[in-house]
């Protein structure tokens, strides 16, 4: 905000301007926040601090940054490890779109009846209080195969967000809408498809957000148990020989999975809510 006096000031330089907003616009496209010392510097202080700690300390403790980053080159370079990364998102990936693909009906049916939502709402708040932890013991004994055990678990604890954005999503709709759907004698699928979903894609993206954190920190706990491949199966090796370096390394990859996976839920929420970039450039 403080730039747009000095830049109205100095007329006599609007291609630079222009070169210069371009880029940042470009820039803000591939990294999740704006990049200025103030976002830079804390992790530049984790990392020193980290560092200096690597002098003083044993190697399963506190690993060198150099160590670290050695690991999570060993992991982008090996097939094997790779792999074992690339099944981990997989999984994610097929969680978030499958929450996502149960939970709208749901949020949808609670937010259009009233019925629904009373014998619902209590089903799917009780689902929500169940910890991650017990969800993994309740699948052992449920399940034999480790894929159906940890896309139940994922689901679990994703569906309900999603349940709950769509239907605060349908609540906030002005009562006035849709009694001027009704009005005009649209069905219930008409209804649905004319106001309901156009106006609840963006509470849809918004549970797509965060269903990825979530999943991703509950993933590596339901592929400790069992799993065969997977990230959570390469911690548990690490652990098992106190290797901290590949850990963290792992650790990095992950982060690095959530933040792909975010840009591109908001590069498709671009695509397809186009409408208010438009609406704000008229504005």
């Amino acid at each position: 905000m403080s730039a747009e006096p000095s830049e109205s000031a100095t007329p006599a330089t609007p291609g630079a301007r222009s070169t210069c907003s371009v880029g940042r616009r470009k820039l803000s496209q591939f990294f999740p926040v704006p990049l200025s010392w103030k976002s830079i510097l804390p992790f530049v202080a984790l990392a020193a601090g980290w560092e200096i700690a690597s002098f003083f300390s044993p190697r399963y403790l506190f690993p060198g940054l150099g160590a670290i980053l050695t690991d999570v080159w060993h992991i982008l370079t090996t097939w094997d490890l790779l792999y074992q990364g690339l099944v981990t998102w997989g999984r994610l990936i097929c969680a978030v779109i499958a929450s996502l693909i149960l939970g709208i009906p749901i949020g949808l049916t609670m937010g259009m009846s009233t019925q629904a939502d009373e014998f619902v709402r209590p089903i799917v708040k009780f689902i929500m209080g169940v910890p991650a932890l017990n969800w993994v013991i309740i699948v052992i004994i449920w399940f034999q195969n480790t894929e159906l055990r940890i896309g139940f678990v994922l689901l679990m604890l994703c569906t309900p967000i999603t349940i709950f954005c769509i239907y605060d999503g349908v609540r906030s709709i002005d009562r006035k809408l849709i009694d001027m759907v009704s009005s005009f004698g649209a069905s219930g699928i008409q209804h649905v498809r004319l106001l309901l979903w156009p106006y609840v894609k963006t509470f849809a993206f918004t549970a797509a957000k965060l269903n990825i954190a979530n999943a991703i920190r509950t993933v590596i706990v339901a592929e400790l148990v069992g799993a065969s491949a997977g990230i959570g199966k390469e911690l548990d090796l690490a652990k098992n020989v106190f290797d901290m370096a590949m850990v963290l390394a792992w650790t990095l990859i992950m982060v690095g999975m959530l933040l792909v996976m975010a840009k591109g839920i908001e590069g498709a929420e671009r695509v397809v809510l186009r409408w208010r970039s438009e609406t704000r450039a008229r504005a």
